[in-house]
Parts: structure tokens; sequence; C-alpha cells
């Protein structure tokens, strides 16, 4: 075995100290809640919803799951009001000029925003929205580029008791309308233009000819960004001067428990996106417990022995356009009373050290990322790390992706200044697994306590019992054998519908395995209780009989030291079935040579097994990206078997995709 296999097999812990002031001291502590939560579900989240401010109280935790109801209502009879919770509380508790939000603009703006300042704030977006006629229960349509306006906007929204739908910024403007006349939207609110790298670039104008074909938008409030010149349309109206113009005094809707909060469109299988539909006491219930336990941050509703002034800084870099962003930037933090940063740029403007500036200057504690941003910021070595000072850091997480062995080691290394030895010590590395639909975390390590193995989301939530079944929803219970992975009750964040379309919902996450919600994704678990997610189980290579999860195949091709990033899809065989294709992205300064193919396909076979190994390789600068950092495989497989690669306006990069055709068509047909 190699020094690498060894090192990436071996148990990381987190820095002893942690667990000493820790709301959870110990895993045996763990484990006993754990088996608590799922055997009374009732009496755990009757607990954890304490922590919120109910204006009426509920009068059941849970109704129970029928076949046709897995969910079940949570809460029910209670009246509450989620911007309340986030921000009116805290005012009222005489935490008014404590720190609240902190808001950071690509060109160095920055927002301090107290409690008071945030409610004041707030409170006139929310009398602007309903002087344009927005009332409870309408769709307000958000395209928002990161900044401070859009958080605001999203509470205010929370505030009067009207469903915010939030399209990322960098989605095309037919994605908006697609999304606005799937949930009848009335408002929508878009910038002028958006900051990007320096640049001004537009959005409103990126409508003309499209929001006119929108029946249900009465108004199109424009956010003054960068005061450009954009198109004008004759439902426009000036949103910054009719906020500033506004009352700071506005009252908060109470709202039913089980009352929309919110819609989110996520992807799904048939290519129309699905309206992910989340409600209010579940959703914040949920999410609060999770940032509390696993994250272990100091804030309002638990001190830990601070001052308010000296509270930890939690910095998560996601878009808001994403389940993270609303979980971990905005509702959770701000609902706990933490101090939460938001960041308008990107990770390497106007340097490639912009994450670690931030992270010394604001004095962050708590750094939340994704691994797609970690191989970049890598590419770039130690030295752009090493030349801040990260010493306020406690706590390290990814989210988004499985985090293979070379990013987690390098994070670990040189962010997380971890030991080496037999026993590793350093700051812990939050591996979070969850999805849109379910809130918040599922699968995740309690910083403080969980010792850790590279690539593992490790053990299950409070509240939350995984299941792995086979095809015919059996328990797997052999070790490190591949399956489908879902869970057999529900939990409070669970999503509730599909917006309009509840025989969605049904279908897709309750039908596969009935009294389940299934994930969608394969994963395993192995001797010790580790659990591992190996990728979509839409999205798995079987070569010659043997089930591959591109998460697992990439994994190895990663670990290559020569390799920065990889995707695979299948490839038709006429033996095998599908073989594996390999797009590789190399380190900056290494030269794209046929030998390395070789000694990549090689280093495969000897980390995981001939199966594994890659039939065809192409070495690209890049690969086709979401705006939201996620590869694009239908495309990859589609410029591997030379069809039509079909909609890329949604990628971040779409100049690649030309490329990777034309390097296709230099391979010429390829038969097997």
């Amino acid at each position: 075995m190699s020094e690498s296999d060894k090192e990436k097999q071996k148990i990381y812990y987190p820095n002893p100290e942690l667990a000493t002031n820790a709301r959870i001291k110990s895993m045996d502590t763990y484990k006993e809640m754990w088996k608590k939560s799922v055997d009374n579900p009732r009496e755990f989240w009757a607990e954890e919803a304490k922590m919120v401010t109910f204006s009426e109280p509920y009068k059941e935790v849970w109704t129970g799951s029928t076949p046709e109801d897995f969910v079940g209502k949570w809460f029910q009879g209670g009246k509450l009001n989620v911007c309340y919770n986030c921000v009116d509380r805290w005012v009222e508790k005489g935490y008014g000029n404590e720190k609240s939000l902190v808001w950071i603009g690509e060109d160095d703006t920055v927002k301090n925003y107290t409690f008071k300042a945030l409610q004041d704030e707030v409170s006139k977006t929310a009398n602007a929205l309903k002087e344009l006629g927005v009332k409870k229960g309408d769709r307000v349509c958000l395209w928002l580029p990161m900044i401070s306006e859009l958080a605001v906007t999203m509470l205010a929204c929370a505030r009067i008791g009207a469903i915010h739908s939030i399209v990322f910024g960098g989605f095309s403007a037919s994605s908006v309308k697609d999304r606005i006349d799937d949930s009848d939207c009335t408002v929508l609110v878009v910038a002028d233009e958006v900051r990007r790298s320096g640049k001004a670039r537009p959005m409103k104008k990126n409508l003309e000819g499209i929001i006119e074909t929108c029946p249900s938008i009465e108004h199109v409030a424009v956010v003054k960004v960068t005061g450009g010149d954009v198109w004008k349309y004759e439902k426009d109206v000036d949103f910054t001067a009719l906020v500033e113009k506004q009352s700071i005094e506005c009252p908060c809707e109470p709202m039913d428990s089980e009352d929309v909060l919110f819609i989110l469109y996520t992807s799904g299988t048939t290519g129309k996106p699905k309206g992910v539909v989340h409600t209010t006491a579940g959703f914040l219930v949920y999410g609060m417990s999770t940032n509390k336990y696993v994250w272990d941050y100091s804030c309002l509703i638990d001190l830990k022995g601070v001052e308010p002034k000296d509270r930890d800084v939690w910095y998560c870099t996601a878009d808001i356009g994403w389940i993270t962003g609303h979980t971990q930037i905005i509702y959770s933090p701000l609902a706990l009373g933490a101090i939460t940063v938001m960041y308008e740029g990107v990770p390497t403007w106007p340097h490639k050290g912009r994450f670690w500036e931030i992270c010394e200057k604001y004095g962050v504690t708590h750094f939340y990322t994704a691994p797609t941003a970690i191989r970049a910021l890598m590419r770039f070595g130690d030295a752009e790390v090493n030349k801040w000072n990260l010493e306020k850091l406690k706590m390290l997480g990814t989210v988004g992706e499985v985090c293979n062995w070379p990013e987690w080691k390098w994070y670990w290394d040189v962010v997380g200044k971890g030991s080496g030895g037999e026993k590793p010590v350093g700051r812990p590395i939050v591996d979070s697994y969850w999805q849109t639909e379910t809130g918040s975390y599922m699968m995740v390590n309690l910083g403080a306590i969980t010792p850790m193995k590279p690539g593992s989301c490790t053990f299950p939530y409070f509240g939350i019992n995984p299941v792995l079944l086979n095809e015919e929803g059996e328990k797997n219970t052999e070790p490190m054998t591949q399956s489908y992975f879902a869970y057999d009750m529900p939990w409070p964040g669970l999503m509730r519908t599909v917006w309009g379309d509840h025989d969605r919902f049904v279908q897709t996450y309750l039908t596969k395995f009935p009294g389940h919600y299934f994930t969608g994704d394969y994963a395993q678990i192995d001797a010790e209780g580790y659990y591992f997610i190996l990728g979509r189980s839409d999205d798995v290579i079987k070569v010659s009989g043997h089930r591959l999860g591109s998460a697992e195949v990439e994994a190895a091709i990663n670990s290559h030291p020569k390799v920065a990033e990889s995707a695979v899809c299948p490839y038709p065989h006429s033996m095998k079935g599908s073989t594996i294709f390999a797009y590789i992205t190399l380190m900056q300064g290494v030269e794209k040579a046929e030998e390395l193919k070789a000694e990549i396909v090689a280093h495969v076979r000897s980390v995981a097994g001939p199966t594994v190994k890659p039939e065809i390789i192409m070495f690209s600068d890049a690969l086709p990206k979401t705006r939201s950092g996620k590869i694009m495989r239908r495309v990859l497989k589609a410029i591997a078997t030379m069809a039509d690669i079909g909609d890329v306006m949604t990628l971040s990069n779409p100049e690649v995709v030309q490329h990777l055709i034309d390097e296709r068509a230099k391979l010429g047909e390829i038969k097997f």
C-alpha cells in the first residue's frame, strides 16, 4: 500500500479543545441523542422547536406519515413568522445594536448590518412590496446577484407572508421565465446590471423580448446596482427609490406552521425544473437545529460564555440562488443570532486569495465552501493561503459534491493546518451531505467531536435514519456494497411537494421504495459505520456488469498528483456494454502528453482496479459547468458520443464546449 493510500485510510481528529466548550462533548453523547431522536422523534423535535418563537403555540409536533403522505404535518396549529425569528426578536431582546449580516462587495464596499438596521431595511422593502400589491401567499421572483438587497428582499417576503422564488443570478432570462410562469409570480425583482470580476454585465437587459410573455407579472422592480442604462419596460418600477421612501414600520404577518415559505427550483431528470416547496416552521426548526449542533458556533440563542460582540463569525461562500445560500447564509444563522458573512464576488478576483483575505479581515471562525472552489484554489499553490492570517479559523466545511482525497488532503494540510502521524489532529472538515429537497444536513459530522474519514459524510444527523437498499428494496448489510440511499422516516425540513405537481413529488421521491424518501443517490457504508456517497443512481456507468458511480471513478483519477479535476461518462462498448470516457484537467504547468494518459490509466488501475480505468482520455483546460459549479455531465456524454449537445445557455463557460467538440472530432470514430 502506498503512503498516499495509508494517509487516505487514516481517521482524522478535530482539535481536542473544540470539544471542551461544545454543546455535545463526546461521540457517546451523540450516539445516545441520535438513538433517542429516531426512537422518539416527536420528543426530540419538540425540544428543538423551543428555539423558535411561536406567536401561537402548536398543538401537535408531527401528525405522522401515511402511504399517501410520507412527510406528514409538522407543528400544526402553530403561528409564527420567519423574519420575526431572524431579526425582530433579537431587537426586542436588547440585541438591536449587535452585528447580524456582514455584506462585502466585490469592490470592498462593506455593509455591517446590526439587527436593528436589518429590521429597518427589511421593513422598508416589505412596505415597498406591499405598495406593488404583494400580499400573503403571492409569489415574488427574485433574480439578483449576491447583493445585500437579495438577503433583505427574501426576508421582506417572509415578513409579509409572500412566497419567494429565487433564481440563481447566472441563469438565463428564459430560465427566469420558466420559473415565473410555473408559479405565477406577480412581481419580479431584478438588478439593472451585475458586477463580475470588475466589470458590469447586463441583467435587466437580458429580459428584453422575454418578460413581455409572462402574463402573471404585474411589476418589474429594478434594483440599481451600477446605475447603468438598461432596457425599459412599461411595467418597470425603480425599486431602489421605492424602498427608500418607505416607513420602517411594518408588522410581521402571522403564518401557519405549514404555510409555504419559499419555492426553489432544482434540476430534474426530465429537464423541466422542479419547484421544491419548503414550509415555515419545519424548515426553520430543522435548519436551526443542524447549524447549532454541527458547527457549534456561539450565537445569541446560546452565547457559550462569550459577549455578544465576541460571537463567532460564520462565512458560507455559496450563492443564495441555491439551497445552501437560503439555509446557511440567511435563515439558519440569523434565526440563531449569529454573525453571517455574505460576499458578492468570485473567489479569484481581484486576486487569487480573496476568500482567505475575507477570513483574515473579518475574523472568520467557521468557513464553508464547495470542493469545486477548493480544487480551483489549490491549483494556485499553498503560498496563496499562507500569506493570510487564518488563526481565528476553528472549523472548515465542504458541500455540494463528494470531496475527493486530493482536495480534502490539501484543505486539511494547508487551510486546516492539520498534523500527520498515526493520529492526525487539526481544524475539522465538516463534510455535509444534503439536497435542495432536504432543507439542511442529512449526513454530517459534528465539527467539534466527530472523527473524520476523507471522502465520507460520516454519520446521520439527529432524527435521520438512513437505509441502504438493493433493487428489490431489501436492506444491504454488507460493508462497502453499493446501494440505493434512502431514509425511512421524515423530518421537519423535508420538502412538502413539487409546486403545482404533487404527483411528480410522489413519483420522484416516494414511489421507488414505498415508505421511504429516496435520494436518487448511491451510497455505501464501511465496517465502522461511515457513509460514503458514490454519486447519482442515474449517473452510473455499467462496465461488464459492474455498476460504477461517477464519483468513485473520478476520485481514482483525481488522486493522480498531476490531475486537477476530471469528469467521466459512459461510452458504448460492444463487449462490456459501456466503458469509461474521461475528461481531465491537469495541474498548472503540466504538459498534455500522450505518455501521461498511459500513466494516469496505470495509476487508476493500481488504486481502484482494472474495471475502473478509463479507456478514452481527453485533456481539457476546463470542464463545462453550471454557474453553481456543477459539471454538466449531459453535455460531456453528448460530446463523447458525438450527439446533439442541446442547450448550453446556463453554463458559466459555454466556450469550453466548442473546444471539447473540436478535440473530440480529432479523435475520430472510436469503436470497441
